[in-house]
């Protein structure tokens, strides 16, 4: 009788074992989501400059999730945003090498899983990353198409899911920039200005973003600075060095929309505290420190001692054949050489 009751009872044992196990598994074989914590806290670590710390985060998602798009996104995305911070192309080829990853890897998962917009994003975020890399290294074909993959897999990934809020970011930068790009032929009738439609985009991920609300106002700053908003741009970058201080890219940005707006003692201060910044950063590069050199040209220059701003200028140009293996001293190369035009 008791074996027939303990036998009774036992049956049912390999089912209940197999039904407790199986989420455990499942839960241990799960991957890291767009939108996990985990992944929240690597967006918090490259926020606050913590970049060792994001590239850990992101590199442990690889080597326990070689198939998942994500970590080779991050990864990628991480360098690109320490190489505009310090000014450097140390990183030029693994920003390259990362984002191809993702994107091979994304657009497989879509092929086998076309309703999950998470792959859409990825797809579409890492091709908008690889445009920006593409373009600023002179690959403007590469760009160009990286372009079209950028909106088409950010607008699949909202038809699907309009949370997304962060494929907001990618198109608005896609939209605003493409018009920047094209402002000679704005006049053709088949070439719409869309700059105001890319900073409502941009203002969508600020508001309701997971992952890339601080990018997106670093995003919308360089846009003001660049349509000649200065007062904008000062208001926002202050915004961020308060949130933030000492962050290489605010402070930039912060001392040339400053300087533009003639108050040249708070500009160099701001400058003062990006070099500080810059040259306490293991990621530091001295050729990215030109970019500084050149702000300070330009303050020189406004304060009415144009042959110190002469020389300043004279010295970057004295330097070129740094061009050829750092595309942000070209970039400031050229602001150099335009600027030198003032002089003459």
């Amino acid at each position: 009788m008791y074996k027939r009751e303990m036998t009774g009872r036992f049956k049912y044992c390999p089912l209940i074992l197999f039904l407790v196990i199986l989420p455990v598994c499942a839960s241990l074989h799960a991957e890291t989501a767009v939108r996990d914590s985990s992944v929240l806290e690597i967006a918090h670590h490259i926020w606050h400059n913590r970049f060792d710390s994001a590239i850990a985060g992101a590199k442990a998602i690889i080597e326990s999730e070689p198939d998942n798009p994500l970590g080779y996104f991050l990864l990628g995305t991480i360098y690109q945003t320490i190489s505009e911070e310090y000014r450097t192309d140390r990183f030029r080829d693994e920003v390259s090498a990362e984002l191809d990853r993702a994107v091979d890897l994304a657009d497989i998962r879509k092929d086998v899983e076309s309703e999950n917009p998470a792959w859409h994003f990825i797809s579409g975020a890492a091709h908008g990353y690889r445009a920006l890399h593409r373009a600023f290294h002179g690959d403007w074909w590469g760009a160009f198409k990286d372009g079209f993959g950028c909106t088409s897999n950010l607008e699949r990934a909202l038809e699907l899911d309009s949370t997304f809020y962060d494929a907001w970011m990618g198109l608005g930068a896609y939209h605003y920039y493409r018009t920047q790009k094209a402002k000679d032929f704005l006049w053709l009738p088949f070439v719409s200005d869309q700059r105001e439609q890319g900073i409502a985009e941009i203002k969508k991920a600020i508001a309701n973003g997971f992952l890339a609300t601080y990018n997106a106002r670093e995003s919308l700053m360089r846009i003001y600075f660049e349509e000649g908003r200065y007062e904008d741009a000062a208001s926002l970058a202050d915004s961020l060095n308060r949130h933030i201080p000492n962050d290489p890219y605010c402070l930039l940005y912060f001392s040339r929309s400053l300087a533009e707006l003639g108050r040249l003692d708070e500009a160099e201060i701001k400058l003062r505290e990006l070099k500080v910044a810059w040259k306490e950063s293991p990621y530091y590069d001295p050729i990215g420190l030109y970019e500084a050199e050149l702000v300070t040209a330009r303050i020189f220059f406004m304060d009415g001692d144009s042959e110190l701003a002469r020389r300043i200028v004279d010295k970057i140009l004295s330097e070129k054949e740094l061009a050829d293996n750092n595309a942000y001293f070209s970039e400031t190369f050229n602001k150099a050489r335009e600027f030198s035009k003032q002089f003459r």
